[in-house]
């Protein structure tokens, strides 16, 4: 029986892979970690005003506060001239594609976790559905 790893190094699941601008396979740091492989893509944006268009676009719900909220919220984004503070729910479908999402404040970005799964295991439907969802993004201009 062949190892997860060795998967990751087929020829069939690094051809899948090498399709994807966006996404790569993030190898598990391991020990205390408690992490695993996932595939990741990341957006980056010039500002926040991007990143908040973007998020209409691909259809995250969020709520921007202009006081720190009781609830817990990452760090402020600037947007324009204002300090605004990001709610937003992390397990969404964009475009039909169920993913899990993060948004970078500190530095506007927006990460999608495309495992679906498993939290350690990325399979190679994954790895067809980011190429595929890319493809979307591409055609939003996203991309």
């Amino acid at each position: 029986m062949s190892s997860t790893f060795d998967f990751y190094q087929s020829e069939e699941f690094r051809n899948e892979l090498r399709v994807c601008r966006l996404f790569r396979l993030k190898y598990p740091r391991g020990g205390h970690y408690n992490d695993g492989f996932e595939l990741l893509g990341e957006i980056k944006f010039a500002n926040g005003e991007e990143l908040l268009k973007a998020l209409d676009v691909i259809g995250v719900s969020y709520k921007i506060h202009s006081e720190k909220p009781q609830v817990w919220c990452p760090p402020p984004l600037a947007v324009g001239s204002e300090t605004c503070w990001i709610e937003y729910e992390n397990i969404v479908t964009c475009f039909g594609y169920k993913t899990y999402v993060k948004i970078g404040t500190c530095e506007p970005s927006l990460e999608f976790n495309f495992n679906s799964v498993s939290w350690y295991e990325v399979t190679l439907e994954d790895v067809k559905r980011a190429a595929s969802f890319e493809k979307v993004l591409i055609s939003y201009n996203l991309l």
